[in-house]
C-alpha cells in the first residue's frame, strides 16, 4: 500500500451507493431520509475541499462505472478532479429476495457476481488512474444480519424459504457481506490504491449495531459521525500531518 496521501485536495468527486450519499431509515415514520450532516459533507467541510457526492440510492459498481467514466473524459488535458473516494459492495452483493422466496431450490445470482465486481472495480481504478485521478477505496461497513433479513421480509409472505435458501442462518447474509468487503481489499491491494478501513473502526466497538439504522444497513448519524472522524484521521496519517 502506499504509505501516503498528499492533502492539497483542491477538488474531489465520492462515488458509491445510499451509505456514501448519507441515506438513513428514519423509524418515526419508516421512511428514507437523507442526512444533512453525514460524513462526506462533515470531512468536506473540515478539509475545505469542494466536494461532488455522486453517490446514488441502489447504486451497483457497474452503475458506479458508467457515472465515472462520463466525468473522467479530459478536456484540453485538464484533470477533472484531485480525487475520487470509491464506496461500492453493499449493493452488488445483494439478491432479489423476493425471487428467492418464490423459489428457494433455483439457483440465484446477487445483482453482481463476485468476479465481475472485482474485475469492474480494478477497471474503475485504472482508468481513474490514468486520467489522473487519485483513487480512494474505502471498505463496506458491516451489517447487521437478522436486522436487515427482518426489513427486507417485512413485506414477504414466504420468507421461511429465504431463511432455508441461507441454510437456516440469518449470519450467512453477513458472510456474504464480508465475502465482498474481503473482495475490496483484494482490489486495492492489486491495484495499490489508497484504502479508508472504515469497516475495521466499527467492529472494534462493543457493539457496532448501535451505529446502524433498524434495517440493519444504513448508517445512522452516530454511524456517519464515527466515519467522518475515520476518514480525517486516515487522511491526517496518510500525510504525514498530526490529528
Amino acid at each position: 500500500m502506499e504509505a501516503k496521501m498528499d492533502l492539497k485536495i483542491q477538488s474531489a468527486c465520492l462515488f458509491g451507493d445510499s451509505i456514501a450519499k448519507g441515506v438513513a431509515l428514519d423509524d418515526l415514520s419508516g421512511k428514507y431520509t437523507l442526512l444533512k450532516n453525514n460524513f462526506a459533507s462533515l470531512a468536506a467541510d473540515y478539509l475545505g475541499v469542494l466536494l461532488n457526492n455522486k453517490a446514488k440510492f441502489g447504486c451497483t459498481i457497474k452503475k458506479g462505472q458508467e457515472v465515472i467514466s462520463k466525468m473522467i473524459q479530459p478536456v484540453s488535458g485538464i484533470k477533472p478532479f484531485d480525487y475520487a473516494f470509491l464506496e461500492f459492495g453493499g449493493n452488488d452483493c445483494d439478491f432479489n429476495w423476493k425471487e428467492i422466496s418464490m423459489d428457494s431450490r433455483a439457483e440465484h445470482l446477487p445483482k453482481t457476481p463476485l468476479p465481475e465486481f472485482v474485475s469492474t472495480y480494478e477497471k474503475i481504478v485504472g482508468d481513474l488512474k490514468a486520467s489522473g485521478v487519485t483513487p480512494v477505496i474505502m471498505t463496506m461497513p458491516p451489517l447487521v444480519a437478522e436486522s436487515y433479513y427482518n426489513w427486507f421480509c417485512r413485506d414477504i409472505v414466504q420468507k421461511e424459504n429465504i431463511l432455508i435458501w441461507l441454510g437456516g442462518d440469518t449470519e450467512a447474509i453477513y458472510y456474504w457481506h464480508e465475502r465482498y468487503n474481503s473482495a475490496v481489499w483484494e482490489v486495492a491491494t492489486k491495484t495499490n490504491s489508497h484504502v479508508i478501513d472504515i469497516r475495521k473502526v466499527f467492529l472494534e466497538q462493543k457493539n457496532y449495531k448501535q451505529y446502524l439504522c433498524t434495517d440493519g444497513i444504513h448508517l445512522n448519524q452516530a454511524g456517519h459521525d464515527m466515519v467522518y472522524h475515520v476518514l480525517i484521521d486516515s487522511i491526517n496519517e496518510y500525510s504525514g500531518k498530526a490529528v
